[in-house]
């Protein structure tokens, strides 16, 4: 009788499936490859597939040895699965050809969003820095770092939050995370909930912004006082909400807050320590200096630093005036004194001044990109900067390095693989917006080129639905993408608007952003009412309601669905057409129709002909129905077949939903070991692409099930422990309170067995 491993054959069809998607072949293509090398046909290959065990060691091997290299196969696949063929001498084949890799602790995650440093090298401001370490160590709720414009208070700031996040030797208190919120880039719009939705998802819990106001501040103010969180909350003088000043003052122990400002308020005289940040000494200021001559290339024109001693004493030790000023000496070519006089003329003007000779030294490329500089909310790539003003090759370069060396842009370099990126001083910025407006005609162009660049960046990413890794392109711009969502709201161009919503829409819903997803839907479908265009109602609504199944948001369901019914007969792209059929049919089983719902989504499919992506969608949504009617035996074998063809055209999270309903069938049916196989594919794939949002709860949820199964209840609380935080960090308020219930309900059963143990 030959032997028989159902295990091996799943798995054996697991690393087909990898060589064919890696390869762009299909299964059977490479059941012949296989074949050939082993010296048998194509359909003892299949046979093995089935769980028949081949007979010769040398073919496990071989088939071992393709999957890992040429389907990137890992380690623990290769374990199971010498194992499950009962393979002889398994652990050195393992050694082979997947050696362990070497133990090396994984660093623990930390949870920031400091902004570059926009500074190449930072000059310690040893009092002040004192002053303001010493502020975070005493009771009081926040520290006010005040100075005029230019004198280094937001450097200073990130700076000492960078220390505090430091594991040992820190100059500063250990903080567990540091979030970052500045009003410099749109000023007068933060606010309090803004502050809150930006904690919230630094911290790794972006379900709260969708709360209402007073039940998103109450959770936030718990992740306070469960955890030493530094708020830092930049340009604070032109920020007008009241609420945030009040709540700021009374932040939660034992989080602190540590604001900059150019002015003080009243407000602040409680529970406040206010260190107030001078122009540099002579000493900060000559390191300063020695630094930023070295960079200008004009180090040897300086014989004594004592040559600079009255432009130290003009700027007053501003450290932006000092950059600015050494700039002008580079390129105005003029004696030293001469400037110093003119500054002690200007005065009280002296940036207006500094900025107007630094304006007259650039030439017009120079003068288009800074001028664009200001479209960007945060910083902006070297590409983006030349498509906006329209400055290209040489000329842009050139453009780019005048500006840096006159301090007029701020280059941001975070690692040596990456190319710069570039930002702007609230200083810089504000003067560059009033030439701005000066010039109409040259910012209605540019505000178009700037826009369409994020058309045609977003474009490249889109439904990118088999190739994830390409979402990586908007994670730095998503800042500017929303910016440029917005002009074109403000400014009618609907056409621009909807091109960057459709293409933006995968990014949010993968990346877990789901507020903004909402968002943008939202305006998306007001606009495409307003215009009739029935194909953008379409996308709009049928993504929308998709929203609202995954949240549980029934009423929602109800009132949106009765418009998506009116649009899923006409026609329709195919991914929309599949996502409006799975809208309605689940509407349908939430008031009771459960009939009608499997009519709609049998029958809507039959004689229609959809491309890849829509089709793997439709077996899923299929699948699903069943397995939400509890026929499991037929969502079973729909799931299998549907996990089969996202394999096979590389739709990886319908492989990973598909594999832990799988895995939920299973554990029903008692298989723990099948459940395992499964879960351990989908749990390294969540991983693999940085998925922290539903699907990685559900494979959680799963893992929960299967160690109760087991009866390892220790290991069982941990993993819905997990699970839970991840509903709520998501915001999934019907999967938290069913998680929550099944903890409780696991913890009555071990209360139970332990009194009739006694």
């Amino acid at each position: 009788m030959k032997q028989r491993n159902e295990t091996f054959g799943r798995l054996l069809k697991a690393g087909i499936a990898s060589i064919a998607n890696c390869e762009g072949k299909t299964a059977a293509v490479v059941e012949e490859q296989l074949g050939a090398a082993s010296g048998v046909s194509g359909d003892t290959i299949q046979r093995y597939k089935s769980g028949a065990l081949p007979p010769d060691p040398r073919t496990i091997q071989m088939l071992a040895t393709a999957a890992v290299q040429r389907g990137f196969m890992g380690r623990e696949w290769l374990q199971r699965f010498l194992h499950a063929a009962r393979y002889p001498q398994a652990e050195a084949l393992l050694e082979q050809l997947c050696p362990a890799p070497q133990v090396r602790p994984r660093p623990p995650r930390v949870y920031a969003n400091l902004p570059a440093p926009s500074y190449s090298q930072f000059v310690m401001r040893t009092q002040a820095f004192a002053e303001v370490v010493d502020g975070l160590r005493q009771r009081s709720a926040a520290v006010l770092i005040i100075g005029m414009g230019g004198n280094g208070k937001t450097s200073l700031a990130r700076e000492i939050a960078s220390a505090c996040l430091q594991e040992e030797d820190a100059p500063a208190p250990r903080f567990d995370a540091a979030v970052w919120v500045s009003d410099k880039d749109q000023p007068g719009t933060t606010n309090l909930s803004i502050v809150l939705d930006t904690i919230a998802r630094t911290l790794d819990y972006p379900g709260f912004a969708q709360f209402e106001h007073n039940e998103k501040q109450h959770e936030v103010e718990q992740l306070l006082r469960r955890q030493r969180v530094l708020l830092i909350v930049d340009n604070f003088e032109t920020i007008t909400d009241g609420a945030l000043l009040t709540w700021l003052l009374r932040l939660p122990e034992p989080s602190k807050a540590l604001i900059t400002s150019r002015a003080y308020s009243r407000a602040f005289r409680n529970s406040t320590i206010v260190v107030e940040l001078r122009g540099m000494t002579v000493e900060e200021v000559q390191s300063l200096i020695t630094h930023r001559l070295r960079i200008l290339r004009i180090d040897q024109h300086v014989a004594s630093m004592e040559q600079l001693d009255p432009l130290i004493v003009a700027t007053g030790g501003n450290p932006k005036a000092i950059e600015i000023t050494l700039g002008l000496i580079k390129y105005e070519r003029r004696p030293l004194p001469q400037i110093v006089d003119d500054l002690y003329a200007a005065r009280g003007e002296i940036f207006t001044d500094l900025f107007e000779r630094a304006w007259a030294l650039l030439d017009e490329a120079a003068r288009r990109v800074l001028m664009v500089a200001t479209f960007f909310p945060t910083n902006a790539s070297g590409a983006a900067l030349s498509a906006s003003a329209d400055v290209q090759g040489f000329a842009f370069d050139r453009a780019i390095e005048r500006l840096a060396d006159m301090s007029l842009i701020d280059v941001q370099i975070t690692d040596m693989s990456s190319p710069p990126r570039y930002a702007l001083h609230p200083l810089v910025r504000a003067f560059a917006e009033f030439h701005l407006k000066e010039r109409h005609e040259f910012e209605e162009l540019a505000r178009k080129r700037w826009a369409n660049w994020f058309v045609e960046l977003t474009a490249k990413v889109g439904y990118c639905w088999d190739d994830l890794s390409r979402l990586g392109m908007l994670d730095m711009d998503i800042e500017s993408v929303i910016a440029a969502f917005n002009w074109a709201e403000e400014q009618q161009q609907f056409e621009t608007l909807f091109q960057i919503s459709q293409n933006v829409e995968y990014f949010f819903w993968v990346r877990g952003l789901w507020m903004e997803r909402k968002i943008f839907l939202e305006r998306h479908l007001n606009i495409a009412f307003l215009l009739e265009r029935d194909s953008e109602k379409s996308f709009a609504l049928a993504r929308l309601i998709e929203i609202f199944i995954y949240q549980e948001d029934n009423e929602s369901i109800k009132k949106l669905a009765p418009i998506v019914i009116n649009f899923f007969n006409k026609k329709i792209n195919d991914v929309d057409f599949c996502y409006a059929i799975h809208a309605i049919s689940f509407y349908y089983t939430t008031i009771g129709k459960n009939l009608l719902a499997r009519e709609l989504i049998e029958q809507s499919f039959q004689d229609v002909i959809l491309e890849k992506s829509a089709t793997s969608l439709y077996k899923v949504y299929l699948s699903a129905f069943y397995y939400r009617m509890r026929n499991f035996k037929k969502a079973k074998k729909l799931f299998s077949k549907a996990l089969d063809y996202s394999y096979e055209i590389n739709y990886i999270r319908n492989v990973i939903f598909c594999q832990y309903h799988l895995a939920n069938i299973e554990i029903m049916q008692g298989n723990d070991q099948s459940a395992e196989l499964y879960l351990v594919a989908a749990h390294e794939s969540a991983h693999q692409h940085d998925d922290q949002g539903e699907l990685l709860s559900e494979i959680l949820y799963a893992y929960a099930r299967l160690y109760k199964l087991r009866s390892n209840i220790p290991h069982a609380k941990r993993a819905i422990g997990q699970t839970i935080d991840l509903f709520e960090r998501l915001g999934m308020r019907h999967k938290l309170t069913d998680a929550r219930r099944w903890l409780q309900d696991l913890e009555a059963g071990v209360k139970s067995y332990e009194a009739i143990s006694e």
